[in-house]
């Protein structure tokens, strides 16, 4: 619509006479003068589209209208250069073509989610996390040993989360083909001590932690994560992502080492024992070794002793017997002091938690801190675990020796007395343990943050990967609470049906080896 210009403001009468009219307020002069009413004045006034408007409604209705297409009849096609040409006159720009966004592959969508949710992102802060060192070492182009792995487990991963058979199938293909890039890496052994392949064999040890129920074996990998670490040497300390690759590998091989009751790659090449004089986080991992080294020998001390009578030839019964007691006697005493070893840890980590790892803090057993980050929390979860099992490997004991008294008439260590004082104290204890693994693991999951809300951005994932085993063994402890068990199982299908992590079911019965009971 275009102005015409200045418009009058004079009254209507003179505006319609097109005469100056001298604006005389409340009638003009003019209109005084001929003796005709003023009608006063009005600000309205016309655009000149509305007279054109008008010729042009004038014409259209002067033509005769064009015969509507019949129904049956599909309409015209459009022109293209008649509608370029309307638009050139109308002074319009036609719009530009949406370009469609590209599509992500399932490789994308996959390794995206895991490293979203599985993978605790870097902070800078020296404490160990998980999987941390994925992001950098991980090539997108590249199909590697380490690639091939990675994308096994975060298509499992984006399987259980979205469904849909392709993630399955590509995540069980990968699997195979990094297996084969596996062995034939160790086979050559041109890049065992590359950060890349330990990497790896721990990826493949959670495909099976996040992968269907019953398929594989995560003890599989154990001979070979002992093996890694054992040619990386002292050398794979140097660096933050060495020593986290070493605490991963270790809590994996501990874990085999407790369901398996097998000692042989608690420690590989020494490396725990040797560095826990000066490092407190090697201390607790050597704490954890030790634990798991006393508990299978007070598993062979609690079976019957005649088991060993035949091997030891002329040796009479009774010296046996009383070799026999002498070392469960030792045994005993060596899983008390490590239980002070636990107690002393937690009182000299406090200073060293705050002073190395930035204001951070850890409190003693029992304790309870209103605020836990969840790397801290879950290392003390791993930590009470140890101490758990410890405790459920001297009560284990106990009660195969009260049954294997009351058939004798003779009490076969101790005093009988003694011992009926100290197991209530151990049960305590027991109990105080699993109350602090279990305050700790709404930090741990991101549930709780500094404000007591949740932290969304926070990988429950990787959280779940490290402490989901700790609470299988709370299920199925006779010596836990009605009420720490069920927590511990709600936790535990939480991370199965919510995060995905499909291992994290509940020790209903014991199986695949695993003795809890003596």
């Amino acid at each position: 619509m275009v102005f015409p210009g200045r418009f009058s403001t004079g009254c209507e009468l003179c505006r319609k006479r097109k005469i100056k009219c001298d604006e005389g307020r409340p009638s003009c002069r003019r209109c005084r003068t001929y003796g005709k009413p003023c009608p006063g004045y009005a600000d309205q006034f016309h655009f000149r589209v509305d007279r054109t408007a008008s010729k042009q409604e004038r014409i259209s209705q002067s033509q005769p209208r064009a015969q509507a297409p019949r129904q049956d009849q599909p309409p015209p096609p459009p022109n293209a250069s008649s509608s370029q040409n309307v638009a050139q006159a109308l002074g319009r720009v036609t719009p530009p073509a949406i370009i469609p966004q590209p599509q992500l592959s399932y490789d994308e969508i996959s390794v995206c989610y895991f490293i979203r949710r599985f993978v605790t992102p870097e902070e800078n802060d020296n404490l160990p996390g998980h999987l941390t060192f994925l992001p950098s070492l991980y090539k997108q182009d590249s199909h590697g040993l380490l690639e091939l792995a990675t994308l096994s487990v975060a298509q499992m991963a984006a399987y259980n989360h979205f469904g849909g058979d392709k993630f399955r199938l590509q995540s069980y293909q990968n699997y195979g083909r990094a297996l084969g890039a596996l062995r034939k890496t160790i086979q050559s052994e041109d890049e065992v001590t590359d950060d890349r392949v330990l990497g790896a064999v721990l990826l493949l040890t959670m495909f099976k932690d996040i992968g269907e129920e019953g398929w594989g074996d995560p003890s599989e990998h154990a001979p070979g994560l002992f093996y890694l670490l054992q040619k990386r040497g002292v050398e794979q300390f140097c660096t933050s992502r060495g020593f986290e690759l070493f605490l991963l590998a270790l809590l994996k091989l501990q874990v085999h080492s407790f369901i398996r009751q097998d000692n042989r790659y608690t420690d590989p090449g020494g490396l725990v024992h040797m560095l826990s004089v000066v490092d407190p986080m090697m201390r607790a991992m050597s704490l954890m070794t030790k634990t798991m080294s006393l508990r299978q020998d007070l598993l062979k001390c609690s079976t019957n002793p005649s088991q060993d009578y035949e091997s030891r030839g002329n040796v009479s019964q009774s010296e046996n017997q009383e070799c026999s007691y002498e070392s469960d006697q030792s045994v005993l005493q060596a899983c008390f002091e490590a239980l002070e070893d636990f107690d002393r840890w937690d009182t000299d980590a406090e200073p060293y938690w705050k002073n190395t790892f930035h204001g951070r803090s850890i409190a003693a057993l029992g304790e309870r801190a209103t605020y836990y980050d969840p790397k801290t929390a879950c290392i003390i979860i791993l930590i009470r675990a140890a101490r758990m099992v410890l405790l459920l490997s001297i009560l284990e004991y106990y009660d195969a020796m009260q049954r294997s008294c009351s058939e004798a008439e003779v009490w076969r260590v101790g005093d009988r007395a003694a011992w009926e004082s100290c197991v209530p104290v151990l049960e305590n204890t027991m109990r105080l343990t699993i109350d602090d693994m279990l305050h700790c693991v709404p930090f741990a999951l991101g549930d709780r943050g500094p404000d007591g809300n949740r932290v969304y951005t926070h990988p429950d994932g990787a959280a779940s990967l490290v402490v989901f085993q700790p609470l299988r063994l709370v299920t199925y402890c006779k010596y836990a609470t009605p009420e720490q068990r069920r927590c511990s199982q709600n936790i535990l299908s939480r991370m199965k049906s919510g995060i995905g992590v499909r291992s994290a079911i509940p020790w209903v019965e014991p199986t695949g080896g695993l003795a809890l009971e003596a």
